[in-house]
């Protein structure tokens, strides 16, 4: 079976494809309970327990992309810390990662420009424009051109220490995010749900792989390409085989006018998801935002992001409603505790 491969070659395995479990939400959002009792429940399923490896180390992505009012949940994640912590993870060795530092300190996941420290609460945060996490050898070729408005520094090199990245290669390469890839036993995506107008949808597959590399704006400016690009990166086998856990918060979810937050345009339910298959939590993110947009007088998003029926034809996860099971944990009737499942689609 694929998680005993996995186990035997030290990876953390991954929960079947279409699984995705909802938590709910206790009044004031602190999430440890939820945050712990999701991961109990994979642990459950796979057999094994997360825990330090050879690397001893963990990754955390975050996203911060869509302003303050819409990046992950601060308290969210002080919770995936914890829970990490009570698995044998010092602070130093949890390690926060996303693209820019202006937008971690926005967030409030880096501290002020007053501050030379880059941590959180003690676990070490990078900013991947900051230019130091990229490795020249490690990439996503695309012929497409740079984005003048993203990194324009990209064009003569990658600043300090870059020497070794040709002038040429900058022009067509997206730079993965090295401490994902060698630094860490496994990451954990903590995604946020946004509309898109290139993407459709911005949610689990779009956080780990565009908002994770260099140069991503790029790919915005069509459809296709942008979908392309997110599924081929998630296929990255080196990026893929750690990448263990996805989480999205439904507290906070914006279903029209992204990727910029507009609180008007934004949704609040009591929900966590958690899920091994980033494909299924984005269709179920893709059917909330259509109901919502529907129920305001406004066009569905149409066609189905291109990138889930890709992503899921690289065997990344399933979009079709009907495979994918949602497991519901409950903390208030204890006889009730074994979670059902039922079709994704229902309400």
């Amino acid at each position: 079976m694929p998680s005993m491969v996995r186990a035997q070659e030290g990876l953390a395995p991954r929960a079947p494809l279409g699984l995705v479990w909802e938590a709910p939400l206790a009044e004031g959002k602190l999430y440890y309970t939820e945050v712990a009792a999701l991961v109990e429940a994979y642990e459950a399923q796979v057999g094994a327990r997360l825990a330090p490896g050879e690397r001893g180390k963990v990754g955390i992505k975050v996203n911060s992309r869509s302003g303050r009012g819409l990046s992950t949940p601060l308290q969210l994640l002080r919770a995936m810390i914890e829970v990490l912590e009570a698995r044998g993870f010092e602070r130093e060795s949890i390690v926060i990662v996303d693209y820019s530092e202006h937008q971690l300190r926005q967030a409030g996941i880096m501290p002020s420009l007053s501050s030379d420290l880059a941590h959180f609460e003690g676990c070490p945060v990078y900013a991947l424009d900051s230019e130091r996490y990229y490795d020249p050898d490690w990439f996503y070729d695309s012929p497409l051109p740079p984005s003048m408005n993203q990194e324009p520094q990209l064009l003569g090199g990658l600043g300090r220490g870059s020497s070794a990245l040709e002038e040429g290669a900058i022009e067509r390469k997206s730079f993965l995010a090295a401490p994902l890839l060698f630094d860490v036993d496994f990451w954990v995506n903590l995604a946020v749900g946004v509309d898109d107008k290139a993407l459709g949808v911005d949610g689990a597959l779009a956080n780990a792989t565009l908002w994770n590399v260099s140069n991503s704006q790029r790919f915005l400016g069509n459809e296709a390409t942008a979908s392309a690009a997110v599924a081929e990166i998630a296929a990255i086998p080196e990026l893929h085989e750690r990448m263990v856990l996805h989480f999205v918060s439904l507290e906070r979810y914006q279903y029209i006018g992204g990727p910029r937050f507009k609180s008007r345009y934004t949704r609040s339910e009591p929900l966590l998801w958690m899920s091994s298959d980033p494909v299924a939590i984005d269709r179920m993110l893709y059917d909330r935002m259509n109901k919502y947009r529907l129920l305001d007088g406004f066009p569905e998003i149409s066609p189905l992001p291109r990138q889930l029926p890709f992503a899921a034809s690289l065997g990344l996860g399933v979009y079709d409603k009907s495979q994918i099971r949602l497991q519901h944990l409950s903390f208030v009737a204890p006889e009730s505790a074994d979670a059902g499942s039922e079709d994704a689609g229902s309400e």
